[in-house]
């Protein structure tokens, strides 16, 4: 009697971002009005491996929000979904493209000028760069550029009580 042949495991959707996760940042940079900023953000696994959690707050307290980024197996890419505290959400799909890369595109719904972001997230040597640019008014605008170390402690502080 024949034996089915032995199947490949599913490679891990996140083996080339898994450097990033588990860990907290600290970043500064400069956000879409050519100010500084500086932004905390903690990536950690959720529901047991199958999907990663970032959260993130920007040093004044005054923005932050969740994403969730999980596998579809189906469509054999990475979705996620971003929840702010001002108010607005996205979703997109995010690829990596090779270790430490990341390129995320959005569609964003709430917000009164953006419609879609998209953003390129490398690792190298120590460093996380997030780029972003904007589509407001059918029109492509550089959005921040934030350079994030590892921080020395893993807590964010926690987001202004809303009520």
């Amino acid at each position: 009697m024949g034996h089915a042949p032995a199947q490949a495991a599913d490679a891990d959707p996140f083996a080339d971002i898994a450097g990033i996760v588990g860990k907290s940042w600290r970043g500064e940079g400069t956000g879409p009005d050519g100010k500084p900023m500086v932004d905390q953000s903690r990536w950690e696994w959720a529901l047991g491996g199958k999907a990663v959690r970032i959260t993130h707050i920007l040093g004044d307290l005054s923005y932050g929000g969740e994403t969730l980024v999980f596998w579809d197996k189906g469509a054999k890419t990475m979705i996620y979904h971003y929840f702010t505290t001002a108010g607005f959400h996205t979703q997109g799909v995010m690829r990596a493209d090779g270790p430490g890369k990341l390129v995320a595109e959005e569609d964003v719904a709430g917000h009164p000028k953006i419609s879609k972001v998209r953003s390129t997230l490398t690792l190298k040597d120590g460093v996380l760069t997030n780029q972003a640019e904007f589509l407001s008014d059918g029109k492509w605008t550089p959005g921040h550029t934030i350079s994030y170390r590892e921080a020395a402690t893993a807590d964010l502080p926690p987001f202004p009580k809303a009520r």
